[in-house]
């Protein structure tokens, strides 16, 4: 281990896991011992083996660990895998990136990686295990549940609600003081004008005249 830094494993290493594996490394608390996955995916990173040698990890030292899984809608993986490291005694601390702006009073959730360039602005909360990803703008009063993911460039005004496993595709925009629900997809640059119920999926205008584009 780097001198004063502790051990963390990355679960899963797909894309997402290399922007959160620089995030690590720009990040001056945590030291990469290695990764899990279902085979060896990277020449970086040492491979642990798969997620049934979670357990053996946590009794060699190692006892911090972050999702590099993503989420694009379905968090069926993620569950899983925070379920099993929890069962095996692992931590999820907050993994922010050094160039994100985050106001004082913000609170996140354990579990949450905030990537390069976000904003999370006054009195805004962030539920567990969520991603607020690159150069996305979180704005004054905002409240996100758990294991959802605010994507790339997307800009939520002030006093929006997310609900949990909710995902907002690329460049979209939420008006200040919308809702949005639980399980929901909202695509890439979407502008949401008026609230959305639980379990819907949206793309391109939405407002209370109705859905002007749906799948």
């Amino acid at each position: 281990m780097e001198s004063n830094k502790e051990d963390i494993v990355i679960l899963g290493f797909g894309g997402h896991a290399k922007s959160v594996a620089d995030c690590l490394l720009r990040n001056d608390a945590y030291h990469i011992a290695g990764y899990t996955d279902t085979h060896d995916c990277s020449n970086q990173f040492a491979y642990l083996g798969t997620d049934e040698e979670l357990t053996s990890i946590y009794r060699k030292g190692i006892h911090k660990a972050v999702l590099g899984v993503g989420f694009l809608g379905k968090s069926i993986i993620r569950d899983r895998l925070v379920q099993t490291a929890k069962e095996a005694g692992f931590e999820f601390p907050v993994i922010i990136d050094p160039s994100a702006t985050i106001a004082k009073d913000v609170q996140i959730g354990e579990g949450t990686v905030v990537g390069k360039k976000a904003v999370i602005n006054a009195a805004s909360t962030i539920g567990d295990f969520c991603i607020v990803n690159t150069g996305a703008i979180i704005e004054h009063e905002n409240v996100i549940d758990d294991y959802s993911h605010i994507s790339v460039g997307a800009i939520l005004c002030g006093n929006v609600s997310v609900g949990h496993h909710t995902f907002i595709g690329a460049g979209s925009t939420v008006i200040q003081g919308r809702k949005i629900g639980n399980n929901c997809i909202i695509g890439a640059n979407s502008t949401i004008l008026s609230d959305v119920e639980d379990n819907m999926k949206y793309y391109g205008i939405v407002n209370n005249l109705g859905r002007l584009s749906e799948n």
